[in-house]
């Protein structure tokens, strides 16, 4: 039997049932069943018979979701990702040049190194990425929209919106496996575990989800005119020629502090008004790290 457990929000909801519909011709025995419905995953996971798999029908949230909801479980099961969200950077970052033909992949061997963000003292695993700066303004702003009742949100407008009105960049000091690096008018400091982020964005090109690293992209030190001018190369890795102003960095552990509360999101889902996060990429295992 293929359990398919799918976020009904995901992808704002658009498209939920023909998802489902085409998901469960991939199978000949299966079963739907919203996440919203489930109370407790991991019991959920625990009655599982050996058989059994699981199919996620969602972007990159729905899996964070559900994987730190599963942290302290053991995931005997095949576990599949349908291609469910609005930006999909898992299944770009995994599936390649194959991502355009791809409906879903099984995941087991990509969850079983993932890093640890801490926040406000409590742990996040995390798939992609963390975004701190105007990444995570980015999407604090959009669930604002969202609760006026707008659904289409288009994060590149929005980020070139706040970039030239409301959005002001603070000092940050990044700290990577001990050695720390200070910087002004710091724009954004993501910490990356997958290679994109954003719906396609590449801020730490050299970056390998398979490696035990995680690294991070500063962009500093230009005014919102400059900053604009070289946000589109982010999509194509190219940004990191600007030496002056972008710098990625790599290591197993990774700490920023800005100056100021900023927003936070971790693959997409938020923290606000957060002065400081500390993230390491532990080896094989998804059920304890230290920070």
């Amino acid at each position: 039997m293929v359990h398919i457990l799918y976020n009904p929000k995901s992808n704002c909801g658009f498209g939920t049932q023909v998802m489902l519909d085409d998901a469960t011709k991939c199978f000949e025995q299966s079963k739907c069943v919203s996440l919203f419905d489930i109370a407790d995953l991991k019991a959920y996971f625990e009655k599982l018979s050996s058989d059994d798999e699981v199919m996620l029908v969602g972007g990159d949230g729905t899996l964070n979701v559900a994987l730190n909801k599963l942290r302290d479980v053991e995931i005997k099961n095949n576990l599949y990702l349908y291609k469910g969200g609005s930006g999909n950077d898992f299944l770009r970052d995994v599936c390649a040049d194959k991502f355009e033909d791809t409906k879903f992949i099984k995941i087991n061997e990509y969850i079983e190194n993932l890093p640890v963000v801490t926040v406000n003292g409590k742990e996040y695993l995390f798939i992609n990425n963390v975004g701190f700066g105007i990444d995570g303004r980015v999407c604090t702003a959009a669930e604002d929209i969202r609760a006026k009742g707008k659904t289409k949100i288009n994060y590149t407008t929005l980020a070139i919106k706040l970039l030239l009105t409301s959005y002001k960049p603070n000092g940050a000091t990044i700290t990577v496996d001990g050695k720390k690096h200070s910087y002004k008018n710091v724009w954004l400091a993501p910490i990356m575990n997958g290679l994109y982020y954003g719906g396609g964005m590449m801020p730490c090109p050299n970056q390998n989800r398979k490696s035990d690293l995680i690294s991070t992209c500063v962009i500093h030190s230009t005014n919102a005119l400059q900053t604009l001018i070289i946000f589109p190369s982010l999509f194509k890795g190219e940004h990191i020629k600007h030496t002056k102003n972008a710098v990625e960095l790599s290591g197993k552990v990774i700490k920023v502090e800005f100056d100021k509360p900023q927003d936070v999101q971790i693959d997409g889902e938020t923290i606000r008004g957060v002065t400081e996060i500390s993230a390491v990429k532990f080896a094989k295992s998804r059920k304890s790290a230290t920070v």
